[in-house]
């Protein structure tokens, strides 16, 4: 797993006393998240959590998984600086039992080719994309860790699985699970 945008999530200030600065940049890479997403896009919520109260210790109980669909022009798995996100990629959260749970569609303004499904909570997922028509999947695993590289399996559509744990939640604020597209051979 990786943060969002390569920010990994500190520990919580209530484990480390004076780290509001760590804190308050947690906060603004969530706000950003949030806002790009009911701005520019969709965002799916897997479950609605509860806010805490003003003055309220915050605990993170649900996670955030999310990624990249991206057209990989020269079919090498990895998104690449001059490799631009698909914008109306229909994408699925399955449960453990490959029931689909939520659906989003890939950002189509400012976060081209991203998509997100907060509140999830623990458990076991994967995430299904479906390629619009005339395109197919590219190689998945070639990246490097920290690289946009595509996690879904060519033949049926879905990433690599994702054990939601209480501390994979608290660990990270984004899990995250990229498609690359290459256009269908015709």
């Amino acid at each position: 797993m990786r943060s969002f945008g390569g920010v990994t999530r500190p520990e919580s200030p209530t484990r480390r006393p004076g780290n509001e600065v760590n804190r308050l940049r947690e906060i603004s890479v969530l706000g950003i998240i949030i806002v790009s997403a009911f701005v520019f896009g969709s965002i799916a919520s897997a479950a609605v959590p509860a806010e805490p109260g003003p003055g309220a210790e915050y605990e993170r109980t649900v996670g955030t998984i999310g990624g990249t669909v991206f057209l990989d022009a020269d079919q090498n798995g990895v998104q690449d600086p001059c490799e631009w996100g698909m914008s109306g990629v229909a994408v699925h959260l399955l449960d453990a039992a490959g029931e689909r749970i939520a659906t989003a569609e890939t950002f189509s303004h400012a976060c081209e080719g991203l998509y997100i499904f907060s509140g999830v909570l623990p458990g076991n997922y994967t995430v299904e994309v479906v390629p619009p028509e005339g395109y197919v999947f590219t190689v998945p695993g070639r990246g490097a860790p920290g690289e946009t590289a595509s996690t879904v399996d060519p033949v049926n559509g879905t990433t690599t699985a994702i054990n939601l744990t209480e501390e994979a939640i608290e660990a990270t604020d984004l899990v995250v699970r990229d498609a690359g597209l290459v256009p269908a051979e015709g």
